[in-house]
C-alpha cells in the first residue's frame, strides 16, 4: 500500500469529446499547473458504439506515448438482464401513463468499477477501509457546468479541469484538431434510453447494425428478461412503445446531450 500523502489522481475517461480533450491536455501539460493524473480509467459497459471503442484504443496508445496509462476495465455487459434492471427504462403503467425507472447503471457500471480498480491499484483488500485521498477528474466543460457535483465519498474530491480552463465543448473540439486528432462521436451506450429521436434516427440511417441491436434488445426486455419489481412493460423509448414502431421526429432535442465523462451523471 502506498504511503504518498498527495491525493491519488484518476482521470475518468469516457471516450467522448470532453474527456478526450482533458486527456490530451494532460499529456501535453496544458492543464492547470501542468498537473498529470496517476492513471486514466475507461469503464467499458460492453455496449459502446464500435467507433468509440476504436477511439479509446487510439487514445490509449496516444497517452502511453506521453507517459500516461489509460486502463480499460469492465463490470461486464450492460446489455443483459442485470444491466436492464439498473437502466432508466420507460414503462406503460395503468391508465396508459408513462413512467421511468430509477437510473442506477452509472453507479454499477461506471463509478463502482472505477473505485474498485483504484483500490486494487493502491493495494487495498476488500475489507480494508479506504484511507487515501482520491481526486477524480471529470470531463465536464463550462456549457455543462450544471452537471458539477461534489463527491458522495468523504475522502474523494471531484475536480473539473475543463471548467478550470474555462473550456466550452467547442474549445475541446478545436484543441483535439490542433493536435491532429479526430473529434470522436458522442460516447454513451448504444441503447441508452436517454438518447433523442435524432440520435436514434442517425443510428438507424448510418449504423444499421447498432440500430438492429437496439431493436432486438428492446424486444428482449419484454419477451425474455425478468423485472420482479416493475409495474408495466419496459421500453427503451420514452413513448413506451416498441422502438421500431416509433416515429423518430428529427426536431426532438437531446435528453442526454453530454458526452460520457466516465460518470454518466446528468
Amino acid at each position: 500500500m502506498r504511503k504518498n500523502t498527495q491525493p491519488y489522481k484518476c482521470l475518468s475517461y469516457g471516450g467522448g469529446v470532453q474527456s478526450s480533450a482533458m486527456l490530451v491536455a494532460a499529456c501535453h501539460g496544458d492543464l492547470p499547473d501542468g498537473v498529470r493524473p496517476d492513471v486514466a480509467i475507461f469503464a467499458d459497459t460492453q455496449w459502446e458504439p464500435a467507433s468509440v471503442i476504436e477511439y479509446v484504443a487510439r487514445m490509449t496508445a496516444y497517452a502511453a506515448q506521453h507517459g500516461i496509462e489509460v486502463c480499460t476495465i469492465t463490470q461486464g455487459s450492460i446489455r443483459s438482464n442485470r444491466g436492464a434492471i439498473v437502466m432508466p427504462l420507460f414503462t406503460r403503467e395503468k391508465e396508459d401513463q408513462v413512467g421511468i425507472t430509477t437510473r442506477q447503471c452509472t453507479d454499477e457500471f461506471k463509478i463502482q468499477p472505477i473505485r474498485r480498480e483504484i483500490r486494487r491499484r493502491l493495494g487495498y483488500q476488500k475489507w480494508k477501509k479506504f484511507k487515501d485521498r482520491l481526486e477524480m477528474w471529470l470531463g465536464i466543460s463550462r456549457d455543462e457546468a450544471h452537471r458539477m457535483k461534489p463527491s458522495r465519498e468523504t475522502n474523494t474530491t471531484n475536480r473539473y479541469p475543463l471548467i478550470e480552463l474555462n473550456w466550452h465543448r467547442e474549445d475541446c473540439k478545436r484543441y483535439l484538431k490542433q493536435h491532429n486528432l479526430p473529434v470522436p462521436m458522442k460516447s454513451s451506450c448504444i441503447g441508452c434510453p436517454y438518447h433523442s429521436n435524432r440520435y436514434f434516427l442517425d443510428m438507424k440511417r448510418q449504423r444499421p447494425d447498432e440500430w438492429q441491436d437496439v431493436v432486438s434488445f428492446d424486444k428482449t426486455l419484454r419477451e425474455t428478461y425478468s423485472f420482479p419489481a416493475l409495474r408495466g412493460d419496459p421500453y427503451i423509448h420514452r413513448t413506451a412503445e416498441p422502438i421500431e414502431k416509433v416515429y423518430l421526429q428529427e426536431d426532438q432535442g437531446e435528453l442526454f446531450a453530454e458526452e460520457c465523462s466516465g460518470y454518466c451523471e446528468s
